[in-house]
């Protein structure tokens, strides 16, 4: 019987040790590494979260080889308490020698750390940031100077870097490329009336909490730091609260450039190096928008192009629940105000910046799906599972959210706030108590390839919930992958061991040591490329790697399962270089800078480039002004703005001297233009005063074409713009007639009277008359948004009088954004597709002359945010395929069939007023994307429905409307997002998205060339959407795309290096200027007419 027992009991306990999970990540117990430190808070009513508002930022790691045994040691830092040196002995045993080393650092405030050799003698030594000279806390930066027997000797004032003030952090590299390493100081300020205002602020120098750069100087043969930061062009004002740093050579130059990201208003910056001792802060020339509340970030190569990328946290949360209960994005108002002042655009969220290699960046977190990780602190780029592709892991988590809405109003409240009562009063520690509790779990993302990341947190062993702040990660056992560690507040620092040597065992990987000459002995600032059969790996040795933290010296590459690396360039920051070959792999290498005996090249931008840039040689400049009109303050829930659809573009030969001349259709209140083309290339400005006279219409689409078959082009302009009601005279469609002067009038009789927001027109002789007819899409109703417009059919009786074939009313049409006329079944009559959002693509099969709504051949059934198609045989197989833009998949949400993005439009509170209520299904549940104050701004009775915050998020649709209201709704809906090409398989479509990198924002302009003269065709691309709900942010990533036709209806993007295409702004259309298609004209809201040429081959 005894034995039976046993025998159940070794079962059970075999079955649970089976069903515990094995995980890429161990967690190393502090009983195995001795590793029992703790960042503990002690929070007073005289120091606390209201007082600092940056008391939960968390302490940092340091990572290196101290003792130079081959070990890397651990060195962790405390807000409050005493920092530890943990001592190496191997296989995840440590010892603390912190009070033997002398590293203790007592006392507060204690924020990032470094481990670097600052003198130069082949030892780490640390330096530590503090917080010093605030209300009680005082403390200088200190420096510990490695004396070789694993003590350490306090020295920062002997070296000049005894700041004190608001330090957060501290990166060291060499600036000036002299041989010895520099530093720029990371500061951050706190709230005050000064740091309000006009972004000019910016330039006014804060000795506590602005920024420094120092230079390393040897000064009678001792190392000296100066500050240089003033004329080497480093801002240092209170507004910047810096809270990350990265180093990195971002335009590849030569010379490294710096990353900040600061939280709150202030813009990020970005400090290119301008190899002469001096920086340009150039954010704004690379990148078009930012994370608001930006905190940590790092810079790798996520796509293996060998371009650093650039990542910055947020805080903008996953979990439904905190998202609605937490303060969102500002109002657009306060936005657009903020843009006045001078900020960037900045939004909520994790932002990816994806180096296009010409000095510019696509912002891509929402394409990527990593663009909601909650109160994150550290980002690792790095290869953890040694496939040869960069993963993200990011630490997160807050004791206490200080955005929650509730709190936010309760301290609002004038009974706690104001003075009525002393006695209502709360403590400081009362106050911190009413905030939410903000434990998180971490993230770790698998790099998929192609921009494609998968969350795999649990199945790695690394979605640890609690408040993890500093982090960085190193090979701690030499095992050849890397290792992370976390320091978390509250609770024991963590180590994880990676186990892909065991999990991959047949991945392998290259360490990379680096032996410096003179003052540089671990090479900081070096940069190794590898190649492998075609692919490009690419990393940096920097030291700065992760919030407040920093990594040991060298670099491990992930080889997937190539055992030999073809070739290897390492450039040292000295500009020497050397190339090695065909290395074997699964050892650690070391490279030696004496042995270097290569000049580093610089490569600079392509002079090669398939299209030139050439808008600055046209006179005069051709400028489109958008009108002031914010569409929110009549429908604040609708997505996005529609009374910014032009410009209106048409291009053609009017006056046949075989130079094509311009309409360039205005905003309202502004005047529509017409420039006759010249023989320098050049364009002259006609004056048309029946054109002028018609400037309170918002011009939208424009149209050269033969009304009266007279062998001369009129004129027709689409009215739009969404800002006045129907029945204005101003939204009426204008035909203008060429007149035997060459001048156009204005016909007020041969159109009928259609009073109609309108979005296109497109010719086509449908009926085979010989005459040219129209079809008129209607953008939107005003001021009812999601109600279908009327479209219309305009036929022409030959002399250029129109009328309405009311025999196809488009009753199903929607709201349209596009439309292309194609014979797409090859029987002589031109058929016809249209596109607009929230709606499907649909056919309209023409019969002999008459248009019939097809549902059956050539259906799709794919209902998105559509804004282009065009028609081209992009396979050469005789039948016409179709190119469609759609707003893309950089966005919040993706839907699916099963999954849809719906609106519902109803008259909710019977104010004979609509709105719409757009939701999105997450985990099955449907959420509307709205928050409280969004909808009860709208809907005052819900306030009394959801009297708190927490009463509302979390909530379901339809927990907040009843069954009745939902269900007499009018009810739209999207199930696909992605831009496609669809292939004409004979009364049917194939439908093939187009790459990636077309998928990253709307698309609203699409245009065939053969750029390569191989008689297949390519595709260029335009589109973006600025003016867009702050809850969406700004859709900016298109800097004009070429796709390379592979011949089969599938296409290669051609890197914007290559392709030479670089656009701002909102493309809305593209015309082709010669019959060769060499050259075109992009028509660019609120901006000039951009021209690009073909470069010759």
């Amino acid at each position: 019987m005894k034995n039976q027992y046993l025998s159940i009991i070794l079962l059970l306990v075999a079955l649970l040790s089976c069903s515990k999970k094995d995980t890429l990540f161990k967690e190393i117990s502090p009983k195995t590494s001795n590793i029992i430190f703790e960042n503990k808070l002690n929070q007073t009513e005289e120091f606390n979260l209201i007082e600092y508002l940056y008391f939960y930022n968390g302490g940092g790691v340091a990572v290196g080889d101290v003792n130079n045994d081959g070990l890397n040691d651990i060195y962790l830092s405390a807000n409050q308490e005493e920092n530890k040196l943990y001592l190496n002995k191997g296989n995840f045993i440590f010892e603390d020698i912190t009070a033997k080393a002398n590293l203790s650092s007592p006392g507060g405030w204690k924020t990032g750390v470094v481990m670097i050799d600052i003198n130069g003698d082949g030892y780490l030594d640390i330096y530590q940031n503090r917080l010093g000279g605030y209300k009680n806390i005082n403390g200088k930066n200190q420096l510990y100077i490695n004396n070789r027997d694993l003590t350490f000797t306090e020295v920062a004032q002997d070296y000049g870097l005894d700041f004190e003030g608001f330090s957060t952090h501290s990166a060291f590299f060499d600036y000036d490329n002299d041989g010895d390493l520099d530093m720029y100081l990371l500061n951050h300020s706190i709230h005050s009336e000064m740091t309000y205002g006009n972004s000019k602020i910016r330039f006014q120098r804060d000795l506590k909490s602005g920024d420094k750069l120092f230079r390393h100087d040897i000064v009678d043969g001792k190392s000296f730091f100066t500050d240089v930061s003033e004329s080497s062009g480093i801002l240092g004002s209170n507004i910047g609260y810096g809270l990350g740093v990265s180093v990195s050579d971002i335009n590849k130059d030569g010379c490294d450039d710096i990353y900040i990201s600061n939280d709150f208003r202030e813009n990020d910056y970005l400090y290119i190096n301008n190899c002469d001792g001096t920086f340009s802060e150039s954010l704004e020339d690379y990148i078009r928008h930012t994370s608001r509340f930006s905190m940590g970030n790092d810079i790798g190569d996520v796509n293996n192009d060998g371009l650093l990328d650039i990542l910055v946290l947020d805080m903008l949360p996953s979990d439904e629940f905190v998202l609605k209960s937490s303060a969102g994005e500002d109002s657009y108002e306060i936005y657009k105000m903020k843009l006045d002042f001078g900020y960037n655009k900045q939004f909520t969220r994790n932002t990816l910046q994806l180096n296009l290699g010409n000095d510019n960046f696509a912002e891509i977190a929402q394409l990527s799906g990593i663009h909601a990780t909650d109160w994150s602190w550290s980002t690792l780029i790095e290869d953890f599972d040694l496939d040869g592709l960069n993963d993200i892991f990011i630490t997160n988590g807050i004791l206490k959210r200080p955005n929650d809405m509730d709190y936010i109003n309760f301290i609002s409240n004038n009974q706690i706030s104001g003075n009525l009562d002393n006695k209502t009063k709360l403590t400081n520690l009362e106050l911190i108590d009413q905030m939410p509790d903000g434990k998180v779990s971490n993230y770790l993302f698998r790099n998929n390839s192609n921009l494609n990341f998968t969350d795999e947190s649990e199945n790695w062993g690394l979605d640890f919930e609690g408040y993890s702040n500093g982090a960085t990660y190193s090979d701690l056992d030499n095992d050849g992958d890397l290792d992370l560690i976390l320091n978390n507040i509250n609770s024991k620092a963590k180590i994880y061991s990676n186990q892909s040597n065991e999990f991959y065992p047949e991945r392998n990987f290259i360490s990379i040591n680096f032996i410096g000459d003179k003052l540089n002995k671990n090479g900081i600032g070096s940069k190794v490329t590898i190649w492998t059969d075609n692919k490009i790996l690419y990393k940096e040795n920097f030291a700065n790697k992760g919030f407040l933290s920093s990594t040991s010296p060298g670099l491990v590459f992930g080889l997937n399962n190539y055992e030999i690396i073809d070739s290897m360039l390492v450039q040292w920051p000295s500009g020497k270089a050397q190339k090695l070959y065909s290395i074997k792999g699964n050892k650690i290498l070391n490279l030696y800078e004496k042995e270097a005996r290569l000049k580093n090249n610089i490569t600079h931008k392509s002079k090669n480039a398939i299209f030139h840039d050439y808008t600055e040689k046209i006179t005069p400049k051709i400028l489109h002004k958008e009108n002031i009109f914010n569409d929110f303050n009549r429908e604040p829930l609708m997505p996005y703005m529609l009374s910014n659809e032009g410009p209106a573009l048409a291009v053609a030969d009017i006056n046949l001297d075989g130079f094509q001349d311009l309409f360039l259709g205005s905003s309202s209140f502004n005047k529509s233009r017409i420039f006759m083309g010249t023989d320098n290339g050049n364009f002259s400005l006609v004056h048309n005063h029946e054109i002028y006279n018609d400037s309170l219409s918002e011009d939208v689409d424009a149209l050269f074409f033969d009304a009266d078959n007279d062998k001369d082009l009129d004129l027709y302009v689409v009215s739009g713009g969404n800002e006045f009601p129907l029945r204005y005279k101003s939204i009426r469609d204008r035909l203008y007639i060429l007149n035997d002067k060459g001048i156009y009038e204005l016909d007020t009789f041969s159109l009928p009277e259609i009073y109609q927001n309108g979005s296109i027109v497109r010719a086509s002789d449908f009926d085979n008359d010989g005459d040219t007819d129209l079809f008129l899409g209607g953008r939107s109703i005003p001021g009812k948004y999601g109600f279908p417009p009327k479209h219309y059919l305009l036929e022409n009786d030959g002399k250029g009088k129109f009328w309405i074939n009311d025999k196809i009313t488009f009753e199903n049409q929607g709201m349209v954004t596009d439309a292309t006329w194609v014979d797409i079944d090859n029987d002589g009559w031109m058929d016809l597709f249209v596109c607009g959002d929230w709606s499907d693509i649909k056919f309209y099969k023409n019969i002999q002359g008459s248009l019939i709504e097809d549902n059956k051949n050539y259906s799709l059934n794919k209902n998105g945010w559509w804004f282009s198609i065009k028609s081209a045989d992009v396979n050469n197989d005789g039948l016409m395929d179709l190119i469609a833009g759609n707003i893309g998949l950089n966005i919040k949400f993706k839907p699916s069939v099963n999954f849809p993005v719906k609106m519902y439009i109803n008259d909710f509170d019977n104010n004979e007023s609509f709105e719409q209520i757009v939701t999105y299904i997450r985990n099955g549940k449907e959420y509307p994307l709205a928050d409280r104050d969004e909808i009860t701004k709208q809907l005052n009775y819900l306030k009394r429905k959801f009297l708190y915050f927490k009463n509302f998020a979390g909530q379901e649709i339809k927990d907040i409307f009843s069954k009745s209201q939902l269900d007499n709704s009018k009810i739209l809906f999207a199930n696909e997002f992605q831009s496609f090409v669809f292939l004409n398989n004979g009364k049917k479509f194939e439908a093939k998205p187009l790459p990636i990198i077309a998928q990253s924002s709307p698309i609203s302009v699409i245009e065939t060339c053969d750029f390569n003269s191989d008689n297949i065709l390519d595709l260029l691309i335009f589109g973006n959407k600025n003016f867009v709900s702050t809850y969406f942010g700004s859709f900016d990533a298109n800097h004009g795309i070429l796709l390379k036709g592979k011949g089969d209806g599938t296409f290669d993007y051609v890197d914007q290096k290559k392709s030479g295409l670089n656009v701002r702004g909102e493309i809305k259309k593209m015309f082709y200027l010669d019959k060769n298609k060499t050259k075109f004209v992009l028509g660019v809201n609120d901006n000039e007419l951009n021209f690009y040429k073909l470069n010759s081959l």
